[in-house]
């Protein structure tokens, strides 16, 4: 006789309401997770590469790296207890799972990321030796510590835990599809992160020009658009199996979305590159210049933080 007990309504129920949950929650987490990832490492290039000002202005963007830290952190937790909910595990046993792999490293980068950022950093006074293009741009720059290392490396191990979720584990050749994935969340982090940093320059400096942080910034975004176009490409050829897929899949719909919302952000900055640039090449103090790019800046941020919430549901959408 077998012992087996045969399932209920109620069970089935249940356990699918579980797995719902389980899933909303896991996104939910994600979302959080990759906007902090994304976040710390623009904001990182943007400190080292970019950004020429006051402690003021060092310290705002130094505490939103810190917020960064603690979205991948929090986002990381709230995805594990996604991963138990779906599975009915224990939090330790999701911990060694598969699928709990990808947000464990993301909560190690939130911590590392909260540690090295957060204190251990150094403002250095006229380190390029110069005050601006126009005398306008401060005179401090920002110099990561020794210690700052355990941040950066956070930052590195956010973004390298996107090689073991979502379909660069099931699509494509593995090492192949990770490298691309790698260049993918990097780009786009530059972009929005420093997106990000231009909105707190720009609050910071009202009534004063930043002409000279937006002209830094301008090719570094041009750069990292071309290369989130390009891996983005490598990325869905991989993916797709025909052209069908695009519109005959949930996978395929929710791309479309994404690259209409990443075509709106592209003409934004196209508009900012080839219109207002140029106006503060000319007029480096020009109000209605450093206006009309605060404003494209503001309108780009919001559209980057759409793209990363597509970007969650593409992670786990079907491509059958």
């Amino acid at each position: 006789m077998s012992s087996a007990v045969a399932s209920t309504p109620l069970d089935d129920f249940l356990s699918e309401s579980s797995a719902d949950s389980g899933e909303l929650l896991q996104r939910i987490g994600l979302f959080g997770s990759l906007f902090g990832v994304t976040l710390a490492v623009g904001l990182l290039v943007f400190l080292i590469v970019v950004h020429r000002g006051n402690r003021a202005e060092v310290a705002v963007i130094l505490r939103l790296l810190a917020l960064a830290g603690g979205a991948m952190l929090l986002g990381a937790a709230v995805e594990l207890a996604g991963v138990a909910s779906i599975g009915d595990l224990s939090w330790s046993d999701a911990l060694t799972d598969d699928t709990g792999s990808a947000p464990m490293m993301r909560l190690l980068g939130g911590v590392l990321v909260l540690l090295g950022l957060f204190e251990h950093t150094v403002p250095v006074d006229g380190a390029d030796g110069t005050d601006g293009a126009d005398g306008l741009d401060g005179d401090v720059r920002w110099v990561p510590a020794s210690a700052s290392a355990f941040g950066i490396v956070g930052a590195i191990v956010g973004v390298v835990s996107f090689w073991f979720d979502g379909h660069t584990v099931t699509r494509g050749v593995r090492v192949v599809h990770a490298i691309v994935d790698l260049v993918h969340v990097t780009a786009g982090g530059v972009w929005f992160g420093g997106i990000v940093g231009l909105c707190v320059v720009g609050l910071l400096r009202r009534g004063e020009s930043i002409a000279p942080v937006i002209l830094r910034f301008s090719p570094v975004a041009s750069i990292a658009l071309v290369l989130v176009a390009l891996a983005g490409s490598l990325m869905t050829l991989m993916v797709v199996d025909d052209l069908g897929d695009l519109t005959g899949t949930e996978w395929g719909r929710l791309l479309l979305v994404k690259l209409a919302a990443v075509g709106a952000t592209a003409l934004v900055g196209a508009y900012n590159h080839f219109v207002v640039v140029p106006a503060l090449e000319q007029s480096p103090s020009s109000a209605s210049a450093s206006a009309r790019a605060r404003a494209a800046i503001a309108v780009e941020a919001v559209l980057l933080t759409f793209v990363v919430a597509v970007t969650v549901f593409l992670t786990g959408a079907s491509i059958n």
